[in-house]
């Protein structure tokens, strides 16, 4: 595959569609657990959010919440969350292989489920560590590739699946900024954000602090 290929928005368009929230309204657990820690809250960035429930929430504390997602549908949704919650969200129709992140402007990245073939994620996923400001935060909640046979939901393709050694040295890697590990593990956990995921799972866990700067 093309590592700088465009992803096909198509398949999240109509499981967005529908009225109900495809993955419920409330923020991931691990996502929520590691964020109200953080202070203060400043300009945050929720790659692949789909319909905001995490930017949403992540809004209602206090912090400037960005989205940037390849569904239309899912900009709608989050948009109309937002509403119901009294906050605002920047939503971006946009696709992480095209997107720019040379700009150190985040004190915090944060994504769950941001699964994606291996060739896009091994060279995207750390550039987007660019964008983090020095003493940043990226927290991120993903399917381990020990996943395979359960029915928690995630990926049925080894590739869009996460090894955690080799998910840390791409994140550490050349493409990425300096970073330092806070958290890095795989869990068995059980989930209950809605049908898509619900039931035992094993997951991968990971906090990174961007380190060319002072530690908070």
């Amino acid at each position: 595959m093309n590592p700088d290929a465009r992803s096909d928005a198509s398949g999240w368009d109509r499981r967005f569609s529908l009225e109900a929230y495809a993955y419920g309204e409330e923020p991931n657990a691990w996502l929520a657990e590691r964020i109200l820690d953080l202070k203060p809250h400043g300009l945050a960035l929720f790659p692949a959010d789909g319909e905001g429930r995490n930017a949403v929430w992540a809004a209602g504390l206090g912090w400037q919440a960005n989205v940037f997602d390849l569904s239309v549908e899912g900009k709608g949704k989050c948009e109309r969350l937002a509403m119901r919650h009294g906050v605002s969200v920047k939503y971006e129709v946009d696709d992480l292989v095209a997107r720019g992140f040379e700009n150190p402007v985040y004190d915090l990245i944060a994504c769950s489920w941001f699964h994606t073939p291996s060739a896009i994620r091994k060279k995207h996923m750390p550039r987007m560590l660019n964008a983090l400001k020095p003493n940043g935060h990226f927290i991120m909640e993903g399917y381990h590739t020990t996943q395979m046979p359960l029915t928690s939901g995630g990926p049925k393709s080894l590739d869009l699946l996460f090894d955690l050694d080799e998910l840390i040295g791409e994140l550490t890697g050349p493409f990425a900024p300096k970073m330092k590990v806070l958290v890095a593990e795989v869990v068995t956990t059980v989930l209950n954000e809605s049908d898509l995921h619900r039931g035992e799972a094993r997951v991968v866990r990971i906090h990174l602090v961007r380190a060319d700067g002072n530690q908070r």
